[in-house]
Parts: structure tokens; sequence; C-alpha cells
């Protein structure tokens, strides 16, 4: 970020009349790095209070986590400053509340980095697709479970073999526990929620299912499905209320989204009016973020300089738009993970014998559940034998019930997996 404001800063002044001047940095360990590239006229500081105290115009919080990161976005947006963040954990848990303190204080907030690194979701939800009513937003928004499910997919690596792949080439954490769970998916869909449905979304209320149980067998069958394994955060709008999940799921190779591989991202926004719009590119890494953070500080500069009023913000104007066009705002009571409905696929993998499917089929007989297709591969370990059934449209809920009963039964060798499908 700082090498691009350094680079790009003629071009800043000619174009946009913006003259941006780095003048302090918060760093407790600035001294054991190297800061050569830094102009000698920046201070360097390890105090958090000396940081706030500064006369900056814009304060950038790139720290992560909570602390300090919420007390400074706070107490900015408190002194009527531009704060600008790529913390997806604090915008997810309090993005609403910097919105209304930027209302409150006449400050500003700019977060587009927060989710999908370079690509602008945030800015065409807010400008480009404001006049339009969103009923759903799916999205591949974690650029190391791609990676891991795309290895798996196309080279047949074992799942502990793909992730030990993107920790060597930078694209994992050590520990890669807020990626793999699928935690980081759940913050990026809650922020885009929040925006695209002006509701209060919580993480906490978005079921989540990681990558962990994946195996390759299960992207042989979804080949013979024509169809590959994608972890999506998915948002849909449903009269008065918004279903909201983060899950592997099954995608049709005809959707968009099957085709976006290895580190990329990818985020499909649905109009009621625009039909469906999809934003693809890099969504992780040093340059794509400082793109996007960069971005967001001269939209402040030029908020400072009165020239244009950011959309990225939560205004009155906004919620009367909203009410003009006669739309709910789910709150956070009506968001609900049971209403989905979904064809499914399930693999089992189970000791043979005879009688597996009946049984299976009984279970889901009971509950109206549709078969639509079952898949067995050879085997030559019926100890070991893994098969897929796919079932018709039904609720969550239902199946759900119906996969608890069936997890009980003496056969099974791991839990069944089962993934909600995303056809045409």
């Amino acid at each position: 970020m700082v090498r691009l404001l350094q680079e790009e800063k003629l071009r800043y002044q000619e174009a946009l009349g913006v003259d941006l001047c780095l003048i302090t940095i918060l760093d407790r360990s600035y001294q054991q790095k190297d800061t050569s590239g830094i102009p000698s006229t920046v201070q360097f500081t390890e105090s958090v209070s000396e940081f706030l105290q500064a006369p900056a115009d814009i304060i950038i919080e790139l720290l992560g986590g909570s602390d300090p990161a919420d007390t400074i976005i706070r107490t900015a947006l408190k002194q009527q400053k531009a704060v600008i963040t790529a913390n997806k954990l604090l915008m997810a848990q309090s993005g609403k509340e910097y919105l209304a303190l930027c209302n409150q204080y006449n400050s500003h907030i700019g977060f587009e980095a927060s989710v999908a690194g370079a690509i602008p979701v945030i800015r065409v939800l807010r400008r480009s697709l404001l006049s339009d009513q969103i009923m759903g937003i799916r999205g591949i928004l974690n650029g190391t479970c791609n990676f891991i499910l795309s290895e798996m997919g196309d080279n047949g690596l074992e799942y502990e073999e793909a992730l030990l792949e993107a920790q060597s080439r930078g694209y994992a954490e050590a520990d890669p526990t807020l990626d793999i769970s699928g935690a980081d998916t759940t913050d990026k869909l809650a922020i885009l929620s929040a925006i695209a449905f002006n509701a209060v979304v919580s993480p906490k209320k978005i079921a989540t299912q990681g990558i962990t149980k994946i195996r390759p067998v299960d992207f042989l069958y979804a080949q013979k499905l024509n169809s590959t394994i994608k972890l999506l955060g998915v948002a849909v709008r449903n009269k008065d209320h918004l279903c909201l999940r983060v899950s592997p799921f099954l995608i049709s190779n005809r959707l968009p989204l099957s085709n976006i591989s290895g580190v990329l991202n990818a985020v499909e926004i649905t109009g009621s009016s625009s039909g469906s719009v999809v934003l693809s590119g890099k969504g992780a890494g040093g340059a794509p973020t400082a793109v996007s953070v960069t971005s967001d500080i001269l939209n402040a500069a030029l908020w400072k300089k009165n020239i244009l009023i950011s959309a990225l913000q939560s205004t009155d104007q906004d919620s009367s738009v909203s009410n003009e066009k006669g739309l709910s705002s789910p709150d956070s009571n009506s968001i609900t993970d049971k209403n989905e409905l979904y064809p499914f696929f399930m693999r089992f993998t189970v000791r043979d014998r005879p009688g597996i499917i009946a049984e299976l089929a009984n279970i889901l007989a009971e509950r109206k559940i549709n078969i639509d297709s079952v898949l067995e591969e050879s085997c030559s370990d019926p100890s070991n034998l893994s098969f897929i059934i796919t079932v018709k449209p039904i609720l969550f809920s239902t199946i759900q019930e119906a996969v608890a009963q069936m997890n009980a039964l003496d056969f099974n060798q791991v839990p069944p997996l089962v993934l909600p499908m995303l056809q045409e």
C-alpha cells in the first residue's frame, strides 16, 4: 500500500486533486523490520494513544483481530476522521455500530478490502446495484479453501496433502483453522448480507460447515454428476427472512462459479431486475489488498474534500430508498437455515453387507424424500466401500433429521457427508 501510494502519488494528484502524505505508522515491532522503503519524514510509534493523537485526516487499520483495532476504529470515527479497514472480523461483528458512528459524528469508513480482496463487490452493491432489489448472493470468498479443493479435484490429492501444498505456497497459514472451518467465509458473508439486505447479521447465526471432511472420492462422484465441489457463502432473500449458509456445495459445471479455481474468489449477485452479475478476481494477497485499501483511501480523501459522499456508508437517504421501493429489511430474528430447499448429495463409507441401500431408502421414504440417483464405484476393500445417493429438493431441516438417523446405523465407517447441490 505504501509503495502504491508513493509510485502513483503524482497521478492521484493530477486525476483527483488529492495530495496524500503518510505521517505516522503504529507498529510494535518496527525496530526489527526493514523500513528503508518508508519516507524518512514518517514517524513510527508503538503507542496506540500516540498514534491516535497524530494530526491525520485518514486512519488505516490493518492490524487485524479485535484489540486494539476496535479501539482505533471507534476513536477515530468519534474524532470525525475517515477510517479504512480490511478487518473482516470486526466489520462482521460491529459494522453496523461503526456505520452508526459515521452518521452520528459525520465521519467515514471504507472497508472494501475486508471482502474478496481486489474485487469491488461492496462498491457494486452500494453503487452500481443500489437501485435494484438484491435477491441473493453466493460466492467463493476464501482463496485458501478454493485452492485446496481445486488441488483435490484436479490432481486427486488427499485433503491433508492439498493443505500442505497450500501452506508451502504461502496460501494457507500455519494454523489454517479460520479458513478451513469456514469461519473466514462466514464473516465475509455477514458483511455482504448486511450491505445487500440492510440487515444486522451475526456470524454466529450463520450455519457453517468447513471443508475438512471432503475426500478425493467426492470429486470422482461429482464428476459423474457433471459437477465439482466449492466452498460457498450463500445468502438468499425469501420474502421477510434471509437464508444464510456457508458450506461446501456440489456445483453444476454449467454454472459460472464452478470454473473459479486456485486462489481466485468470485461473487455472484442476483437482482430482481438486473439478474445475475458475477465478479471474479484475486481475493487475497498483498497486491490485491493494497489496491482495495488505496482505493478506499482515495475515496476518503475525496469525502474529506466534500467531492464525493461514499456509497459505502449507511445513510438516512439509503433507508428512504429502501422504503420507497417497499422493501422489507430482515432483522437478526429472521435469519434462518431451516427453510432452504436444495437437492442433496450424500456420500456413505460403509462396511459392505446386504440391505444397506434398503435401510437408507426406508429412512428417506419415512420423510417423503425422493431418491434421484444411486452411484457406486467398484472398490477392492469392502470394509471401506463408498457410494452416493442424491435426492430431489427437500428442506435442510428434513435432510438433517434423516442423516442423524442414518449416522446411527452400524455399517457406517465415518459419518455420512451431506452437501447441498446447485444446479441450473
